[in-house]
């Protein structure tokens, strides 16, 4: 899935010690960035459910790895590496990323990652991932597992941190929010911007001068909350407040 726009969520880092041949680590950091909307509306996955996988490579085929993200305790997730492969002594940082990786993407100042902690080689990693301030409990907008080379004398590939390697994720997670049903319910004084549809209803909204964040939602039949699920890449967060000119999605396939 695709998305417009993606905070910057910094998750607390901790540095692995060692790269040799040892039993599964496990880090742990808490995002932060947003006010999260409520979440009780969302289905709790069992815990070790498997909702997306992607097969990590690099150019050279010198890091390799099975990934998977599965469902944690609390709602949250954990991201595992499995049979991963990675020159030895290097520190590297796992990112997800809110769009497919291209070089040019990645240097042109769109390209906007959620950074987890920091990793080095080992046959398996778990890091756990507070996810819920940005995504709102459903992280199946991330398409791609993007891991960096932490390294202040490595020269970057053209900007920031050189890329070592890349999985594209393939999603099966379940819709969180089965109950929620998007229908216009027509312009109202604090709703009065232009809808797109599709052949499942309203799509997209564009926000007209004087709109509120809340009557928007109202007039979809949604919650603020909702909204923000939806939208859970918004460039300006979780702010209470709706921007002239601002487009939200109403697609869940959108989100």
């Amino acid at each position: 899935m695709r998305a417009r726009y993606l905070l910057v969520a910094m998750v607390t880092v901790a540095l692995l010690a060692g790269c040799t041949a040892a039993p599964s680590r496990h880090t742990s950091g808490t995002a932060f960035g947003g006010t999260a909307a409520s979440t009780a509306e969302l289905l709790r996955l069992d815990e070790g459910t498997v909702v997306a996988t992607g097969e990590l490579s690099s150019a050279d085929g010198s890091t390799t790895g099975d990934a998977r993200i599965v469902a944690a305790p609390g709602g949250e997730f954990r991201l595992r590496i499995d049979d991963f492969v990675s020159p030895p002594g290097t520190d590297l940082i796992p990112n997800l990323s809110a769009e497919p990786f291209t070089e040019a993407s990645y240097c042109d100042g769109g390209f906007m990652t959620l950074v987890l902690d920091h990793i080095a080689p080992s046959p398996s990693v778990e890091i756990d991932i507070h996810f819920s301030p940005i995504t709102l409990g459903n992280p199946d907008f991330l398409d791609t597992l993007v891991i960096t080379l932490n390294d202040a004398d490595a020269p970057p590939t053209g900007c920031f941190h050189a890329v070592v390697a890349t999985a594209p994720l393939t999603w099966t997670m379940p819709d969180l929010r089965p109950d929620m049903t998007v229908v216009d319910g027509g312009a109202t004084g604090g709703a009065t911007g232009a809808v797109v549809e599709n052949a499942s209803g309203p799509a997209r909204y564009e926000v007209a001068g004087g709109d509120v964040l809340a009557e928007i939602a109202a007039r979809f039949g949604i919650s603020v909350a909702d909204l923000f699920y939806l939208n859970p890449a918004r460039g300006k967060g979780q702010e209470p407040v709706a921007y002239a000119g601002e487009v939200f999605n109403l697609d869940k396939d959108g989100r």
